[in-house]
């Protein structure tokens, strides 16, 4: 069993991996600030809210090495750019933010908050645009693309992720498989890691261990897999190289009306309703207790379904895996999606802030790695031995954070593939039952996501 201390000391370091190794430009500095290293702000005050009632401290919970070490930074800021940083945790930051700007008076200079409520304030012209202001092409440092989705908009990036403080996103970032990897052994079954690491991991090998899996055991039936049918749907049709919106055909489309999309539906609504049927757990909640308790063998589960409070399962079990969905015949080798409907922890500057540039200047140094993990191998070596059973966990874990992308959730995008698995219509009936309120979905919102990908980091 982990101990919950090293929980936090795990996801403080887990996400500075996840992001692909890219070339980075120079940083944009802005003209007034001849040496960003000794930039003085005469005294700046910085207003910083954050969403939040907990017992935190930048997201850290307080008390730990992790919030002294943000607190050490935050002085190190203030005594290096002459500064004065002053953080609001409060559950009205959204309100207050609209409330700021519609009014006239400034309140933050810096938010931070979840891109399922921000989302609307990208759209809405409430926060600044950050491409002239940091160098967002670090996604090292910011986030990758495809993660920052929901941010981008028409012209510009309108938030970031802090991929350097890595509890900022382990409650929102997607889906994986957790395995009670004691009851494959006591199955004789090998380790289902050794799919993925032999390039076994597809469809085809996925209904033939939910068989197997599926057993019974002192009078009662374990099930191979717990998972909510709408997180099976979306994951099953990702995992075939899709995505929810793409280019196809100098078109912005949904990923559901491309080939591609449509053999992953097929194949999900196959084997959730017919060829597995009897090896899902009845409950299609993602609760615990199940996979904590031997009722199943594997769960599909957010992150926070293993990381975040102590009734996770890391904190619970003593031999528990990591893999991602199975990947279809349309994959990309080696890359294991997820989506996300909303990342806890991304930062933006409010339109209204008094000194966007120097504001910028302090999230940049603020959100700099820290000097305590220094290597991509260093780190994935501390998350095996303090979060991890097995250092392939680690790195698969890595993989599927690296490749989230927005979900569109709140906008609709989720019904037509949920409905795969939830009615007994044909997938072609229902992909045109839903076409035209898709069509309104990419006019309205995909589109202009896309625009601004496009703006900021070029086709």
């Amino acid at each position: 069993m982990k101990a919950v201390l090293k929980f936090f000391s795990f996801l403080f370091v887990f996400m500075f991996v996840l992001s692909a190794c890219q070339t980075s430009s120079p940083e944009v500095v802005p003209e007034y600030k001849v040496d960003i290293a000794g930039a003085d702000l005469d005294g700046l005050k910085i207003s910083w809210g954050w969403d939040s009632l907990n017992d935190v401290i930048y997201g850290f919970v307080a008390g730990t090495a992790h919030s002294d070490m943000a607190l050490e930074r935050e002085r190190y800021v203030e005594d290096t750019y002459n500064c004065d940083i002053t953080v609001e945790y409060t559950d009205r930051v959204y309100d207050n933010l609209r409330a700021s700007v519609m009014s006239g008076s400034p309140r933050y200079d810096l938010l931070t908050g979840s891109t399922y409520a921000l989302v609307v304030d990208v759209r809405a012209g409430y926060l600044t645009g950050l491409s002239g202001l940091l160098d967002i092409s670090n996604t090292e440092k910011w986030g990758t693309p495809n993660m920052l989705q929901s941010l981008l908009w028409i012209d510009d990036l309108y938030g970031v992720v802090p991929f350097a403080w890595p509890d900022l996103l382990y409650g929102a970032t997607g889906h994986l498989i957790a395995v009670n990897e004691t009851l494959v052994s006591k199955l004789v079954q090998p380790d289902p890691r050794e799919f993925v690491e032999n390039n076994t991991w597809t469809w085809d090998k996925f209904e033939e261990t939910l068989a197997i899996y599926t057993h019974q055991e002192a009078g009662r039936t374990i099930y191979a897999i717990n998972c909510h049918d709408a997180y099976f749907a979306m994951n099953m049709f990702l995992s075939n190289g899709c995505t929810l919106s793409s280019f196809v055909d100098g078109k912005v489309v949904c990923g559901a009306y491309t080939e591609a999309g449509k053999v992953a539906l097929e194949r999900a609504k196959k084997i959730y309703t017919e060829t597995c049927v009897d090896y899902f757990y009845p409950d299609v909640s993602t609760a615990n207790e199940y996979i904590i308790n031997g009722d199943v063998v594997m769960a599909v589960t957010w992150l926070d379904g293993m990381f975040g409070t102590a009734e996770s399962f890391l904190y619970k079990m003593d031999n528990l895996g990591v893999l991602p969905f199975p990947v279809g015949p349309n994959a990309k080798p080696g890359v294991y999606p997820t989506y996300h409907e909303g990342l806890s922890f991304a930062t933006s500057i409010p339109v209204n802030a008094k000194d966007p540039e120097a504001t910028a200047t302090v999230l940049s140094a603020m959100y700099e790695p820290f000097d305590q993990y220094k290597t991509k191998e260093d780190i994935i070596d501390y998350m095996s031995e303090q979060a991890f059973f097995d250092r392939r966990d680690a790195e698969i874990f890595a993989n599927m954070v690296k490749n989230t992308e927005y979900g569109f959730f709140r906008e609709g995008a989720r019904v037509v593939i949920q409905s795969v698995v939830e009615q007994s219509e044909s997938v072609t009936a229902l992909l045109e039952s839903y076409e035209d309120q898709y069509a309104e979905i990419v006019d309205d919102y995909m589109i202009h996501h896309f625009e601004g990908r496009v703006a900021v980091y070029g086709e």
